[in-house]
C-alpha cells in the first residue's frame, strides 16, 4: 500500500509538471508574467531575506566578542540584539564616511562644470584662432558651436511650460514608486530582523517540515549543499568587502603619489562601486574622470591610464586570488564565472556567479572523489609531459 500510495504520488507530480510545461511552451509571455507578478508580490520578502543574509556576517562577528564566556540567561540572551545593533551602527558609519567624502566633493564638480562651461567654449574657439593654420577645417566646426545661453534657457523654460502635464505625470509615477520603495525597504528590513533574531528555530522549523516529507537520503543531500551554500556566499561577501577596501585604499594612495585632486572622494567611490566584481570599478574610473576633467583635462588623461592599470592588476592577480580563496575557487574560474554571468545576466550575473561557481565547484570535487575512491582510481595520476 505504501508503494503504490508512492507511485501514485510520483504519479501525479509527474503529471502536474507536464501540464505545467505545456502552458509555459503554448503561452510563455503569459508564463513569464505570471513569475514577474509572484515575484512583485513576494519581493520585500525575498529582499529582507538578502538583507538578513548580507547582516548576518558581520553580526555573528561582533556576537561571538559580547560575553563569550557568559553563563547567565539575561548575558546569553541579549548577544543577538547587541550584535545586531552594532553591525547597523558599522555599516551606517561606513556609509556616512563614504557620503561625507562622496556627496559634497561630487556637488562641488557639477558646480564647477556648469560654471566653467561658457569659458571652455570660449577657450576652445580661442584655441581654433590659434590653429587654423594647421585644421582650417577646425575654426568653422568650432565656430559653429557658439552658444547664445539666454536663448538656451529661453527655449527650455518653454519646453518645461508645454511639458507641464507630462511631468506632472511622471512626477506622480516617480513619487509612487519611491513610496512604493521605501515600504519595501521598511517591510524587507523588518523581515530581515525577524529572521535574525530566530533564525536558529527557523532552521529546526525548516528542517523538521524536510524531514517530514522528504526522503532521508535525499533530505540529509539537501542540508549539506544549503550549508555549503550559505557557507560559500557568507565567505564571499566578506572577500568582496576585504577587496572593495583593497581597491580603494590602492586608489587614494596612488593619487595621492600622482598628485591627482579628489583622491579621498574617488578612492572611496571606486571602493564602494569595487563591490560589483571585476567590472565595478569602472563607474567610479568615469566619474573620477570627469570631475578631474573639471580641474585639467591631461591630469583625466593620466588618472584613467593609472586606474585602469590598477584594475587590471586587481582584476586578474588581487582579486581572484582574495575572493577565490575565500569561497575556495581557483583564480581561472573566478573570472571565467564572473566573465559568463556579466555576459548572462549582467551586474546580477556579476554578484551571484562566483559564489554559485564555487558552489558547483566543490559539489564536483567531491562526487569525482568519491567515484574515483568507488573505482580504487588516485585522484591525481601522473599526467604525461606536454
Amino acid at each position: 500500500m505504501r508503494t503504490d500510495k508512492r507511485t501514485f504520488l510520483f504519479l501525479l507530480a509527474l503529471t502536474c509538471c507536464g501540464i505545467l510545461f505545456y502552458r509555459v511552451l503554448e503561452d510563455p509571455g503569459n508564463a513569464l508574467g505570471l513569475v514577474s507578478h509572484m515575484v512583485g508580490l513576494f519581493f520585500p520578502f525575498l529582499l529582507g531575506f538578502c538583507i538578513a543574509f548580507v547582516l548576518n556576517v558581520p553580526m555573528r562577528f561582533f556576537e561571538d566578542r559580547f560575553f563569550p564566556n557568559a553563563k547567565h540567561p539575561a548575558l546569553r540572551a541579549v548577544r543577538r540584539p547587541l550584535g545586531i545593533v552594532v553591525s547597523l551602527c558599522f555599516i551606517l558609519a561606513v556609509l556616512a564616511v563614504v557620503f561625507a567624502l562622496v556627496v559634497p566633493e561630487f556637488i562641488n564638480a557639477i558646480q564647477v562644470l556648469v560654471s566653467g562651461i561658457p569659458g571652455f567654449f570660449a577657450d576652445l574657439q580661442e584655441f581654433a584662432l590659434q590653429h587654423t593654420d594647421v585644421m582650417p577645417a577646425l575654426d568653422k566646426w568650432v565656430a559653429s558651436l557658439s552658444v547664445d545661453w539666454n536663448k538656451t534657457a529661453e527655449t527650455l523654460l518653454q519646453y518645461l511650460k508645454e511639458s507641464g502635464s507630462v511631468l506632472v505625470g511622471n512626477t506622480v509615477s516617480l513619487v509612487s514608486g519611491v513610496v512604493g520603495g521605501v515600504t519595501n525597504g521598511v517591510v524587507a528590513f523588518i523581515f530581515a530582523l525577524y529572521i535574525l533574531l530566530g533564525k536558529e528555530k527557523l532552521k529546526r522549523n525548516f528542517a523538521s517540515l524536510a524531514r517530514a516529507v522528504l526522503p532521508g537520503a535525499f533530505c540529509e543531500r539537501m542540508f549539506f549543499v544549503l550549508r555549503l551554500s550559505a557557507r560559500t556566499f557568507a565567505n564571499f561577501v566578506s572577500g568582496q568587502c576585504i577587496e572593495a577596501c583593497i581597491l580603494g585604499t590602492l586608489t587614494w594612495l596612488g593619487m595621492l603619489l600622482f598628485r591627482f585632486p579628489y583622491a579621498p572622494m574617488i578612492g572611496a567611490l571606486v571602493g564602494i562601486s569595487a563591490l560589483i566584481p571585476i567590472v565595478g570599478a569602472i563607474v567610479g574610473t568615469v566619474v573620477g574622470a570627469f570631475m578631474i576633467l573639471m580641474v585639467d583635462p591631461i591630469q583625466a588623461v593620466w588618472f584613467v591610464v593609472f586606474l585602469l592599470t590598477l584594475q587590471q592588476i586587481e582584476g586578474n592577480l588581487i582579486y581572484p586570488r582574495v575572493v577565490g580563496s575565500s569561497v575556495g575557487l581557483p583564480p581561472i574560474w573566478v573570472l571565467t564565472a564572473v566573465t559568463l554571468g556579466g555576459s548572462l545576466w549582467g551586474i546580477v550575473g556579476m554578484l551571484f556567479a562566483v559564489p554559485t561557481c564555487s558552489v558547483v565547484y566543490a559539489l564536483t570535487r567531491m562526487f569525482v572523489r568519491e567515484r574515483l575512491a568507488e573505482r580504487r582510481v588516485p585522484e591525481t595520476p601522473d599526467a604525461p609531459r606536454a
